[in-house]
């Protein structure tokens, strides 16, 4: 057993304390949250968690005094800053949004062992004092590919990934499972981008591609690739990390999303601070990543249908049964 695994292992042992406990009596705690570039308003990771932070400062009965929310420029430096200046404020938990948190946080969260910190939206930190709350994209992935499937009028769907998401690999593997457990023959295309999608969507497009899940959100140019394309395409996005789907333009094509729920994993940073405890499950024992799963069973990923016709949707509800019924097991 390595120095590191066994750190790890005595820590968890101990950690029915909280780190830096609430004060019981009052359920009072001091929660500092940093919002990526944009901030509220941004349509994207942010609102969605800016959802979470306004509704459990009701449901706890937290003031603005006791919650205090900042905006990050987007450098290192500036995000190193903002936690810090909570730290040293005695917050007694800081929240980063999004992945471009996981090394300002891995940083700050080896030098303040004594605080607790959380990001939301990411299995990036590999620290017993960070709750990493993340979305694992398996099982929706593979709801996508019944979901694809069963709207395709050409029986050839394809999967559009980004080049530098680890994840890929094993959400294309339960794309291709779901949409051969919906249709058998159907012909499934996987694919991932870099900066831009427009060639990966032509190329799609004359392979006959109709439908496309697509997990890649560095901008919107997917969108107007999409509807530009010579053959018509329609789309299964992933909000909120893809802000472009609430657009006009991405009506066309949009029918069904996998909705991500950042409210819900603030929600339940807020209760577990309340109670004086932090969320430490097991989200990665392979990496030592400490924080929580968000996966059907406990609604924090979902597959949701907007122009997807009546036997797809049928046929998702069908296989999200089956997969939490333990009938249908995703692949890794």
């Amino acid at each position: 057993m390595g120095k590191k695994t066994l750190i790890a292992l005595v820590i968890l042992a101990l950690l029915p304390i909280a780190i830096n406990p609430a004060d019981a009596a009052s359920g009072k705690v001091k929660i500092g949250i940093i919002y990526d570039v944009g901030g509220r308003g941004d349509g994207s990771i942010n609102d969605a968690t800016a959802i979470g932070v306004t509704s459990a400062k009701k449901k706890f009965g937290l003031s603005d005094l006791d919650v205090r929310e900042l905006v990050t420029s987007g450098t290192t430096f500036d995000r190193e800053n903002r936690i810090e200046f909570l730290v040293k404020a005695n917050y007694d938990l800081i929240i980063g949004v999004g992945t471009s948190f996981n090394d300002p946080m891995t940083y700050m969260s080896d030098k303040y062992p004594e605080s607790q910190f959380a990001i939301v939206g990411s299995a990036g930190v590999e620290s017993i004092n960070v709750s990493c709350m993340y979305f694992r994209g398996e099982q929706s992935a593979y709801l996508a590919g019944v979901m694809a499937a069963l709207n395709s009028k050409s029986k050839k769907i394809g999967y559009l990934g980004d080049s530098e998401n680890t994840a890929n690999g094993a959400m294309s593997r339960n794309f291709t499972a779901g949409a051969k457990h919906a249709v058998a023959k159907i012909k499934v295309f996987n694919t991932s981008s870099g900066a831009t999608s427009n060639a990966e969507i032509k190329a799609l497009s004359s392979q006959g591609v109709d439908v496309l899940f697509s997990t890649w959100s560095r901008n919107g140019t997917i969108i107007s690739a999409i509807n530009n394309s010579k053959k018509p395409m329609k789309l299964i996005g992933v909000k909120p990390e893809q802000y472009y789907l609430s657009s006009k333009a991405a009506n066309k094509a949009l029918i069904g999303y996998v909705n991500q729920r950042f409210d819900l994993a603030v929600s339940d940073l807020f209760a577990a601070a309340v109670s004086g405890q932090s969320i430490t499950d097991i989200v990665d024992s392979k990496n030592y990543v400490f924080g929580r799963n968000y996966v059907l069973a406990n609604n924090g990923v979902e597959l949701r249908a907007t122009a997807a016709n009546q036997t797809s949707i049928s046929a998702v509800a069908t296989a999200k049964g089956a997969i939490l019924a333990k009938k249908i097991s995703v692949l890794k």
